[in-house]
C-alpha cells in the first residue's frame, strides 16, 4: 500500500477535470476568454506538468513510468494511440446520433447499423493476428490500418440528409477494418520495442492514454457541436442557450419546439454542419496518425532471430575467449622455453 502512486494519481485526476470541464462549456456556457475558462485551463496545465515531473523524480512506483517513452518507436505508437482514442470512442457516440438525429432512424435501427463496424473490426483484427504471427512483422498491418481508418473518416464527409443504406454500410466497413487493423498490432508493437518485465504496464498505459483522449476527444466533439450550433442559430431570435444545448444531443426536441418547418430544416442544416467539423477532427487524427508510422519501426517478432542473434553473440564470445586463452597459453610457453634456454 505504501508504494501506491496516490501523488500521481491525484495530480493527475485533478488536471484532467481541470482541462475537461472548461472545454466542455467553452464557447457556449462560458466565454473562452472568461476568467473561468482561462484560469482553469492554466491550472490544469499546470498540474500536467506537476504530474509529469512527480513521476519522473518522486514516485516510487510511478503509474506512468517515463521510461517507456524513451525508445522511439513507443513513443510515437503511444502518440498513436492517443489520437486513436479521441477518434474511436466519438465514433461510436456521433454516428448514432447522426443516424438518429439526421436521418431520422429509430434507436434500435441506429444501433444495428453500428454492426458493419463491429463486424469488421473483429474480422480484420483476426486476420492482422494471422498476418503478425506468420510475417512475424506489425508495421504493415498498422500502415494500411491507419489509411484505411484515415479513408473510412473521410468518406463520413459525403453523409448527408438522404444518405442511402448501401454507401452508408460501405464506409462504415471501410472505417471498421481500419480500426481493427490498428488496434492491436499497436500493442503488439508496444511489446516489441519494451522489456519483458515491463509489459504489464505496458498494457495498464496504453489502455490508460485511450481512455484519456476517449474522454477529450467526446468533449473536443461537444464542443465543435455546440460551437456551431450557436454560431449558426445565434441570428434566430427563438433559439435561447437551453435550447442548443439540448439539440447537441438530439434533434428529437425540434418535434417539441413551436418553429416552422423552414427554421427546423435551418436547424438540422446547421446540425449536419457541426458533424461533418467532427469528422473532419477524425480525419485529421488518423491523418496524423499515418505520418507517425514513420517512427514506428518495425521490430521483428520472429524469436528464432532472437534466439540465433543470441547464439552468435554467444559463439563469437566463446571464441574470442578461447583465442585469448590460446595466446596466454602461447605466451606462457614461449616464456618457459626461453627460461629453458637461458
Amino acid at each position: 500500500m505504501k508504494q501506491i502512486d496516490y501523488g500521481g494519481i491525484a495530480l493527475n485526476m485533478a488536471s484532467t477535470l481541470l482541462l475537461l470541464i472548461p472545454l466542455s462549456g467553452g464557447g457556449v456556457t462560458y466565454s473562452w476568454t472568461s476568467a473561468f475558462v482561462l484560469s482553469t485551463i492554466i491550472i490544469g496545465v499546470l498540474l500536467g506538468v506537476s504530474f509529469v515531473l512527480f513521476e519522473w523524480k518522486l514516485a516510487k512506483l510511478p503509474i506512468m513510468p517515463l521510461r517507456l517513452y524513451q525508445a522511439p518507436h513507443c513513443s510515437a505508437l503511444y502518440a498513436q494511440t492517443f489520437l486513436m482514442g479521441l477518434a474511436y470512442f466519438g465514433n461510436f457516440f456521433y454516428l448514432p446520433i447522426y443516424f438518429q438525429s439526421i436521418l431520422k432512424y429509430s434507436a434500435l435501427v441506429s444501433g444495428a447499423l453500428i454492426l458493419p463496424v463491429v463486424i469488421t473490426t473483429s474480422i480484420t483484427s483476426i486476420l492482422s493476428g494471422q498476418y503478425m504471427s506468420r510475417a512475424s512483422l506489425y508495421m504493415p498491418c498498422i500502415l494500411v490500418g491507419f489509411v484505411l481508418w484515415t479513408v473510412g473518416n473521410g468518406l463520413t464527409l459525403l453523409f448527408d440528409h438522404d444518405t442511402g443504406l448501401g454507401p452508408l454500410i460501405g464506409i462504415l466497413i471501410v472505417e471498421g477494418a481500419g480500426i481493427g487493423l490498428t488496434l492491436q498490432p499497436t500493442l503488439v508493437g508496444m511489446y516489441a520495442n519494451s522489456r519483458s518485465e515491463d509489459r504489464a504496464v505496458t498494457t495498464g498505459l496504453r489502455n490508460f492514454i485511450r481512455t484519456i483522449a476517449g474522454a477529450f476527444g467526446l468533449v473536443i466533439s461537444g464542443v465543435i457541436l455546440s460551437n456551431t450550433l450557436s454560431k449558426g442559430l445565434s441570428g434566430d431570435a427563438s433559439m435561447t442557450d437551453d435550447m442548443i444545448a439540448q439539440l447537441t444531443s438530439s434533434t428529437y426536441v425540434l418535434d417539441d419546439m413551436n418553429i416552422s418547418e423552414e427554421e427546423k430544416e435551418h436547424i438540422l442544416q446547421v446540425y449536419m454542419n457541426g458533424l461533418h467539423y467532427i469528422f473532419i477532427f477524425y480525419t485529421c487524427c488518423s491523418g496524423l496518425s499515418v505520418l507517425l508510422t514513420a517512427w514506428v519501426g518495425n521490430t521483428s517478432l520472429d524469436p528464432q532471430k532472437t534466439v540465433t542473434s543470441v547464439e552468435n553473440s554467444t559463439t563469437n564470445t566463446v571464441e574470442e575467449e578461447e583465442n585469448e586463452r590460446s595466446s596466454d597459453v602461447e605466451m606462457a610457453v614461449g616464456g618457459q622455453n626461453r627460461r629453458a634456454e637461458v
